[in-house]
């Protein structure tokens, strides 16, 4: 089907998709690219592929599939520079269980609000095998176009819990006999020094503020990274990186 008005109803749900409330209401996100469509695995729901010229004749897993022009699809794209191309997707439901049930690491994020910097957590989430990502009710949507593009697929394979009460999942994880880390400046507890068991949580903070008073109260350790340079702190996606990796070195 060839779609050739901005008032046609697909048109028109791409766009609602642009807003949270609407993606939470349809349980339905955007993935919008060339790379970021090929690589959306078999087991995920695509609801339907709407595409330009281009790619009219690109093989895509999907059976539903519009075509529209270059114009208005500028119009539903999120990007400066439009490839072409976009799938809608059904947001999949992940066990809370089946995940703490694993062995690995944990990642907590509470109110994190840069997209960039949760696509790159979630990221480093599937580089290292970890086993779920929970985020705190006002951390940014993780199924956000600009999320969904700078974890570089990585959204479709890691299991992400969103709007937790972040308390109550330490407390789910201590009774799984599971440690929580606290990244924070407020300790002298060098997270190169801490010996790590088969498996850990590693709770990071907001970019301005860190992690909240309440949440630390209830971490088991508070752990620093050691900067020997003048920098006072680090971006919350690379502090996540360089903690996942200094316990992905001991439990591996």
């Amino acid at each position: 089907m060839f779609i050739e008005s901005a008032h046609n109803k697909i048109i028109k749900q791409i766009f609602s998709l642009h807003d949270k409330k609407s993606r939470d209401e349809q349980s339905l996100f955007i993935v919008e690219g060339y790379k970021q469509v090929k690589c959306i695995p078999s087991d995920w729901h695509i609801e339907y592929i709407i595409r330009t010229e281009k790619y009219k004749d690109t093989d895509f897993n999907s059976p539903v599939k519009y075509s529209t022009t270059d114009a208005i699809f500028k119009k539903i794209s999120e990007t400066e520079t439009p490839q072409g191309i976009l799938a809608v997707v059904k947001k999949q439901k992940n066990n809370l269980l089946d995940a703490l049930n694993e062995k690995g690491i944990f990642i907590l994020i509470d109110s994190l609000q840069d997209p960039g910097n949760l696509g790159s957590i979630i990221r480093t989430a599937e580089a290292y095998n970890c086993r779920g990502l929970f985020l705190s009710a006002n951390t940014a949507d993780p199924f956000s176009g600009k999320v969904v593009r700078s974890s570089m697929g990585s959204i479709f394979r890691v299991p992400v819990f969103q709007e937790n009460d972040l308390i109550y999942i330490i407390k789910k994880i201590r009774d799984k006999n599971i440690k929580t880390y606290a990244l924070s400046l407020q300790t002298d507890n060098n997270l190169g020094n801490v010996s790590f068991n088969e498996s850990a949580a590693v709770i990071v903070g907001n970019e301005a503020n860190g992690i909240s008073p309440d949440i630390l109260k209830n971490a088991d350790e508070l752990v620093k990274i050691e900067m020997p340079g003048k920098t006072q702190s680090l971006n919350a996606a690379v502090a996540c990186s360089i903690a996942v990796y200094e316990i992905f070195k001991q439990i591996k």
